[in-house]
């Protein structure tokens, strides 16, 4: 009878060890209200995004006075793919390649009704050479002329739309 008694005991101490509730604090959750600052804190200065319209523009105004000059890449002149190779270079940080021929060969094609500023436009100017220009919008692409250096024609002048050839869309 002891060995029930105890067996009784001890399977009383397990169960209730099994149902013991853990008494835990509760912590404190409500948030503190965060300190206010007494120094003055200045804006962060948000940076625009500049259109690529308006950089496109802003370097036509700052290098229309650019003479034509054939393989010019720099300010003392410039024939069309220098212009094109410069200006993807410095305004959108994209390497093109040197030559007309190899531009027609980078990006990807898209058709005359689908461009978007900032895009090449490609025409064969006779059997030996290309010309390049960069679409700007509005029917108009700005490129260097023989004659009168970076200046802007329109895609539906008679002259270029026999002449077109392709376009390229770099980015």
């Amino acid at each position: 009878m002891l060995k029930q008694l105890l067996f009784i005991i001890l399977i009383g101490f397990t169960i209730a060890s099994c149902s013991t509730k853990r008494h835990t604090t509760k912590q404190n959750t409500t948030k503190h209200k965060p300190q206010l600052r007494t120094e003055k804190v200045e804006p962060k200065k948000q940076q625009k995004k500049v259109s690529r319209k308006h950089k496109l523009e802003v370097h036509y105004k700052k290098y229309k006075a650019v003479p034509y000059k054939y393989g010019g890449t720099s300010m003392k002149g410039f024939d069309c793919s220098g212009f094109v190779q410069f200006t993807y270079k410095h305004l959108f940080k994209v390497n093109l390649p040197r030559t007309t021929g190899l531009m027609l060969r980078e990006g990807v094609p898209v058709s005359k009704s689908k461009l978007r500023i900032g895009d090449l436009v490609l025409f064969k100017t006779s059997k030996r050479y290309r010309h390049v220009g960069i679409f700007m919008g509005n029917n108009l692409f700005m490129h260097v002329s023989t004659k009168k250096g970076l200046m802007k024609s329109n895609l539906n002048n008679p002259y270029w739309l026999k002449r077109y050839l392709a376009s390229r869309r770099i980015f």
